[in-house]
C-alpha cells in the first residue's frame, strides 16, 4: 500500500475511535507512524510535525506501566529527531535524547530492545555532540554503542546499526581531535555497517552518505585521488535512493558538489567547478532559510562561485557569491 494511502486508512480508523474508546491510543500510534514513514519519503515537514502531536497524545494514554509506553517513547523520540535533523531545532535534539534516556530505562538488562534502545540513545547524545561539543557526551555515546555491539552479534538485524553508530562516533572524534586513526576506524566500520544493509535495506542510504563523507575527508587530509573516487560513487548511490522529495536528498546533493569541487582544485578541470556549482545550487533550494546545515551549503556554494570567478572573473559570480 502506498505511504499516502496507508495515512488516509489510518485517519479512517481514528476517526472511527472517538475520545474515551479503547483502542484510540493504538489508532493515534498507527496514524502517527503512517505519517512518519511518508515523511521519510516525501520529505513534507508537516507530515513528521503532525505525528510529534499524535504521539504526544497517545503517550497521555500510555502512562507508567502501560504495556506499549516503550513503543510511543521510542517514535515520539524518533520524530523529534528527525525534525532536529530537518529544521535544526536544539530543543527537538534535547528532548529526543532526553525520552531516548527514559526508553532506555524501561529496557533493563536482558530485556530484548534493550540493544535498540542503547543505540537509539547513543546516536541522541552523538547528535548533542555535534552540537555543543560536551565531550562526555561523545564518551558514554561510544561506551552505548560498544554495549549495543555486544547484545547484537554476527547474524543479528540490528547489529549494522551499532556499527554505523560506531563509525559516527569515531568520525565525530577525528573532527574534534584529528586524530587520522579515528577516521581510518570510522572507514572500517562503515563498509561494514554498509555491508549488512544490501541493495533494498531501508538503511542503506544513510549507511552510504556517511561512508561517502568520511571518505571526502579522508581525501583531503591525505590527498588519495582513490578515496575521492570511493566518495563520488557512494554519494551517487545514495543520491539514487533519494529521489526528489526525500528529506536526505539534499545532503547526497552537497556531498556531491564538495566532490566535484575537491576534484577541480586538485585536477583544475573547469567541467568540475560547473558541476560543484549545479550540485551547489541544487542542494541550497532543499534547505531554504531555517532549515539546518543551510549556513553550511550557503558557505560551500559562495565559495565554488568565487573559485569561478577567480578563474575567469566573472563579476557576477562574484556578486552572488556576496549575495548568499
Amino acid at each position: 500500500m502506498e505511504s499516502g494511502d496507508q495515512v488516509s486508512c489510518k485517519q479512517a480508523e481514528l476517526e472511527g475511535c472517538h475520545p474515551g474508546h479503547k483502542g484510540r491510543d493504538v489508532a493515534l500510534h498507527n496514524l502517527a507512524v503512517a505519517l512518519c514513514e511518508r515523511f521519510q519519503t516525501e520529505g513534507k515537514i508537516g507530515d513528521v510535525e503532525e505525528a510529534i502531536t499524535l504521539h504526544r497524545q497517545a503517550l497521555e494514554l500510555r502512562p507508567p506501566g502501560h504495556p506499549e509506553r516503550l513503543s510511543s517513547v521510542q517514535e515520539l523520540a524518533c520524530c523529534l529527531s528527525d525534525r532536529y535533523v530537518n529544521l535544526g531545532i536544539i530543543s527537538d535534539l534535547e528532548e529526543s535524547t532526553t525520552l531516548a534516556s527514559s526508553a532506555l530505562d524501561l529496557c533493563p538488562p536482558g530485556h530484548p530492545g534493550r540493544g535498540v534502545a542503547l543505540d537509539a540513545y547513543a546516536f541522541g547524545l552523538s547528535n548533542r555532540f555535534k552540537e555543543l561539543a560536551a565531550v562526555r557526551d561523545l564518551t558514554e555515546a561510544f561506551d552505548h554503542h560498544w554495549v549495543a555491539l555486544e547484545l547484537h552479534p554476527s547474524g543479528h538485524p540490528e547489529r549494522s546499526s551499532s556499527l554505523l553508530g560506531l563509525a559516527l562516533c569515531f568520525s565525530h572524534r577525528f573532527d574534534h581531535q584529528g586524530t587520522f586513526s579515528d577516521l581510518d576506524t570510522a572507514i572500517t566500520l562503515g563498509r561494514m555497517a554498509l555491508e549488512l544493509r544490501p541493495l533494498g535495506y531501508p538503511g542503506r542510504g544513510p549507511s552510504l552518505s556517511n561512508l561517502a563523507f568520511d571518505f571526502w575527508r579522508r581525501f583531503k587530509e591525505q590527498g588519495k585521488m582513490c578515496d575521492l573516487g570511493r566518495s563520488f560513487d557512494l554519494h551517487r548511490a545514495a543520491l539514487e535512493l533519494r529521489p526528489h522529495g526525500h528529506p536526505h536528498r539534499s545532503s547526497s546533493l552537497h556531498g556531491l558538489a564538495l566532490c566535484f569541487l575537491s576534484r577541480y582544485d586538485n585536477r583544475g578541470v573547469v567541467a568540475d567547478l560547473e558541476e560543484a556549482i549545479t550540485f551547489g545550487r541544487a542542494a541550497l533550494e532543499l534547505r531554504p532559510p531555517g532549515r539546518h546545515d543551510h549556513g553550511a551549503f550557503l558557505h560551500s556554494l559562495a565559495h565554488s562561485l568565487r573559485r569561478r570567478f577567480e578563474g575567469r572573473t566573472a563579476t557576477h559570480d562574484l556578486d552572488e557569491a556576496i549575495g548568499l
